[in-house]
């Protein structure tokens, strides 16, 4: 076992500014040596914030008060286990630190690798972990290949854009019914919600969402578009939902490509997003719609 010490932040002490930036440094070295990212988008702003109750922190101190690694773990919401990332530095692989770390997470939790290759990956296979979920990574090129069809709504539905200040808890209703079985997009609350639409990349006029002409407050889909940086070149699918009142009408292919619409209409070159293995419905959609996979990200835990 390395010479580190282990240090736990939460709700209770919650990370100095110094800390989240010296975690965000650690996250950016790792990504500079693997080319993919060390930690998710959620696990990423819960360090920006500090104060995330849902996350636990925990940082590896070497003898000269070096942060060596870092790790978070989040509840997994009701009924699913806690699931975590890890992170080490660079210089500091193979020493014990990401095992010293492990030793600290809570009991049954699940490792998250972004990359099938990458340094997250090996970690998890010599810790004895198996692959039990995948998340595949998705893209397409909005100029070229095969061409999408025009969205066609069900008579009664019209498109508008989302309204700051008219539509947060409407939308986390339908967000929360949605996803009532994703142990992340499920559990977003307000806090959540907030920070995203605090980030330089949130455009309302690319959250789309589809309502009732006779019900314009209630959301019958959505289609949540991302553009990060928001100068650069590449659109993302952030999150595509549909109310279960609403479920099997076509809305989820429509509010879609909708959204590509609204990408390609910003003169960008492609568009990504993530979806999960299990969710066939989606990943026939995004098939069909020319999408192929990337990457294929994996959640791993002990036999």
């Amino acid at each position: 076992m390395p010479e580190v010490t282990i240090e736990r932040r939460d709700a209770r002490s919650p990370l100095s500014p110094a800390e989240s930036h010296a975690i965000l440094r650690l996250a950016e070295r790792a990504r500079e040596a693997d080319g993919s990212a060390a930690l998710s988008e959620q696990f990423r702003l819960s360090v920006e914030s500090r104060d995330d109750r849902s996350a636990t922190h925990l940082l590896a101190y070497a003898a000269e008060r070096a942060l060596a690694g870092y790790a978070q773990s989040r509840s997994g919401g009701p009924g699913e286990p806690p699931s975590a990332e890890v992170v080490v530095d660079p210089d500091r692989r193979g020493g014990g630190v990401g095992a010293a770390l492990l030793t600290r997470l809570p009991a049954g939790v699940r490792l998250w690798s972004h990359d099938p290759a990458g340094a997250a990956t090996a970690f998890a296979r010599a810790q004895g972990f198996v692959p039990v979920r995948e998340l595949h990574f998705m893209g397409r090129s909005l100029t070229s290949g095969p061409a999408w069809p025009a969205a066609r709504l069900p008579a009664g539905f019209t498109v508008r854009s989302f309204e700051p200040g008219r539509d947060e808890r409407e939308w986390l209703r339908v967000n929360a019914a949605a996803f009532a079985h994703h142990p992340e997009q499920g559990a977003l609350g307000m806090p959540d919600l907030e920070q995203r639409m605090a980030q330089p990349w949130f455009d309302p006029d690319g959250f789309i969402l589809l309502v009732r002409q006779d019900e314009p407050d209630r959301i019958a889909a959505f289609h949540w578009t991302k553009v990060d940086p928001p100068s650069g070149r590449r659109g993302e699918v952030y999150v595509v939902g549909v109310a279960p009142e609403h479920q099997g009408l076509g809305l989820g292919r429509a509010v879609t490509i909708l959204g590509l619409d609204h990408l390609r209409n910003q003169g960008l070159d492609d568009v990504v997003l993530y979806v999960d293995d299990d969710n066939a419905a989606a990943l026939h959609t995004y098939l069909g719609l020319g999408f192929h996979d990337l990457q294929v990200h994996r959640q791993f835990a002990r036999p």
